[in-house]
């Protein structure tokens, strides 16, 4: 995951150390590192799918891929596996503490460097064929454009982003029944939150208070064409392979929907209401070295 500011960094460093230490550790259903120790993956297929139309098909084998806000680097590890040289890239102490045994654990090389999502080291400018990022990223991110521009610095000429992440639809929404919808569609600045458990265990003993910030689809596209990216993909899709905890449960093919209020009648008969957008898929390509002048500018 990723600092915010100076204010409230220190609420979300303790969080992610928290979880870090927690996630994996046998008392959640989301981090099976059985499955991945044996050699199985944890990617979706949505990350799959956009690795492979970054790629054009090709893979990541040969490839240098900077793994942005990898908590403890599950994906990484899948991405080393394809034949990728990864570099792994978290504030969290605890969670690069974590991969490192993991990777060690799985048999592969991971490069692991501890630092702002939003301030990159200068030594890892232009190094990187693919930046990758998936799931529940952004929400920590109070500054988009710098986000975005450390992600163009850091990427080779031809290079791109894939980014797999929550449609902020659905991240406004906290539970179905009742239907309580608390969290901006688009930036409206901090907002600070209390709770409980973690998304891979909702009844986990540990407390949390975060600070959080919202971003539209419409602001994370325009920061990374301000970056110097071009949108070669976009998509958003209307189901996924997983719970992020405001569904009831999955439907006949496995597929968790968000589905709101009543649909259509038709023929004295409510059909189900049609799904709203779960997550979304963008790609974006870094097209020549000028792509990292905003990002310079800013430092």
């Amino acid at each position: 995951m990723a600092l915010v500011d100076d204010e409230h960094s220190g609420a979300n460093l303790a969080h992610w150390e928290a979880m870090a230490r927690f996630h994996g550790t046998g008392d959640d259903s989301y981090y099976d590192l059985d499955l991945l120790r044996s050699g199985g993956t944890l990617l979706g297929d949505e990350e799959l799918d956009a690795i492979k139309r970054a790629t054009h098909g090709d893979g990541l084998e040969g490839r240098d891929v900077l793994h942005l806000q990898c908590h403890i680097g599950c994906d990484s590890i899948s991405m080393a596996r394809m034949g990728a040289t990864v570099t792994a890239v978290d504030f969290s102490r605890s969670a690069l503490d974590r991969l490192d045994e993991l990777a060690r654990q799985c048999g592969v090389d991971i490069t692991t460097v501890e630092a702002d999502a939003v301030a990159l080291p200068g030594s890892l400018s232009a190094r990187f064929d693919v930046v990758y990022s998936s799931i529940g990223v952004l929400c920590w991110i109070s500054d988009i454009d710098a986000w975005m521009g450390g992600v163009a610095r850091v990427l080779r000429p031809g290079g791109k982003l894939v980014l797999v992440e929550l449609h902020p639809l659905v991240t406004m929404v906290e539970s179905l029944d009742p239907l309580i919808v608390d969290f901006p569609y688009r930036f409206d600045g901090p907002r600070v939150y209390s709770g409980t458990g973690s998304y891979a265990n909702r009844g986990a003993d540990i407390e949390w208070t975060t600070v959080q910030y919202a971003h539209s689809v419409g602001e994370v596209v325009t920061a990374a064409v301000r970056a110097g990216l071009t949108c070669t993909y976009l998509e958003e899709h209307t189901s996924g392979t997983f719970n992020t905890g405001q569904f009831l449960g999955p439907e006949d093919d496995d597929r968790y929907r968000l589905r709101l209020g009543a649909g259509a009648e038709r023929d004295g008969r409510r059909e189900p209401p049609c799904p709203m957008p779960v997550l979304f898929t963008f790609i974006g390509e870094k097209l020549d070295a000028a792509s990292g002048i905003a990002d310079a500018e800013r430092s």
